[in-house]
């Protein structure tokens, strides 16, 4: 009867699966032994795995300086493995053995879009955003400077690589929660995707700026930019759980939506007082950024003129 011995890490996972179909198996650093152990802590000759003539396979130590070890920690000399998936410690290497008519894990089904999300993991594009990312932000660093900082803007570059690390905590936190749920961490994707959001964010940032200047208090304008900005942040913790793995598709949902909700529920709790000042459009661009034809002064102030005379009069009927 064939027989399966996984060596595992400190941490449970598999890092090597042997499969024998003899009846003695030998187990040690020792390169003549069938399973050769790394761990420095085990023996040249630590153990043999054996099957005697019942079919019952047995694990015997033989006289090992640091022992054998079953998963209850205690130290054992020769010990019956009646059940599959039984682990041991041979020094401070951890095993587990198997038997050929074990069942594996089920297979677990892929996500829909998993193929597509795998494209993040380019490192062109993963460069390509980093110089963006960080064009963009010497570029305000640049416009921002005003009197004497003006003369030393450059020394303000110096925070872009502080504001890029800000952004991978992010991917960070999901990778070191996708790697203790023995997951794929895919750091780099999750690092892809979140400067590919915070691109499209600043190129709406600055599209929602020519709207604002050019379609003062229009509805359409208002709606994009509180509804688009909340879209991103869904894209991004949505896209970001599953390449953590999670599995729970409720759970994933619920976290997306509290997550992505932030962006509504902080600008409201600080604006929960009453508010009293008047609202105007605060966005001013050069005038070629203006889609209609500006009006003449003379004839805006005619226009103005005539205005206030009409005012005027209608302030005067009783």
């Amino acid at each position: 009867m064939a027989v399966i011995i996984e060596l595992l890490n400190n941490q449970g996972k598999s890092i090597g699966i042997h499969k024998f179909t003899q009846n003695d198996i030998r187990i040690g650093r020792s390169y003549d032994n069938d399973v050769i152990l790394l761990d420095p802590h085990s023996c040249a000759e630590h153990a043999i795995l054996s099957c005697d003539e019942q079919g019952l396979w047995q694990l015997r130590d033989l006289d090992s300086a640091n022992g054998t070890l079953n998963s209850a920690g205690q130290r054992i000399q020769q010990t019956a493995i009646p059940h599959s998936g039984q682990e041991f410690i041979l020094g401070k290497q951890r095993l587990r053995v198997f038997f050929a008519a074990a069942s594996v894990a089920p297979t677990r089904i892929l996500a829909k879009g998993w193929h597509s999300l795998q494209l993040l993991s380019s490192v062109p594009l993963l460069i390509l955003l980093l110089l963006l990312v960080s064009a963009y932000f010497s570029y305000e660093m640049w416009l921002g400077a005003i009197g004497e900082a003006a003369e030393n803007w450059h020394r303000q570059l110096l925070s872009i690589p502080f504001i890029l690390l800000a952004l991978l905590l992010w991917p960070a936190l999901l990778a070191l929660w996708a790697r203790l749920r023995s997951q794929e961490s895919n750091f780099r994707p999750q690092v892809t995707l979140i400067l590919l959001i915070t691109a499209i964010w600043l190129l709406w940032s600055e599209l929602s700026r020519w709207l604002s200047f050019n379609f003062s208090q229009a509805m359409l304008v208002e709606v994009l930019q509180l509804t688009l900005p909340a879209v991103l942040l869904v894209v991004l913790f949505w896209n970001g759980f599953k390449l953590a793995g999670m599995q729970r598709k409720s759970l994933q949902l619920v976290l997306t939506i509290v997550l992505a909700s932030t962006y509504w529920l902080v600008p409201y709790m600080q604006a929960a007082g009453p508010q009293i000042m008047p609202q105007y459009q605060a966005e001013l661009l050069s005038q070629p950024m203006l889609i209609s034809t500006p009006k003449n002064p003379e004839v805006f102030l005619t226009d103005s003129a005539s205005l206030f005379d009409k005012a005027t009069q209608s302030a005067k009927q009783p």
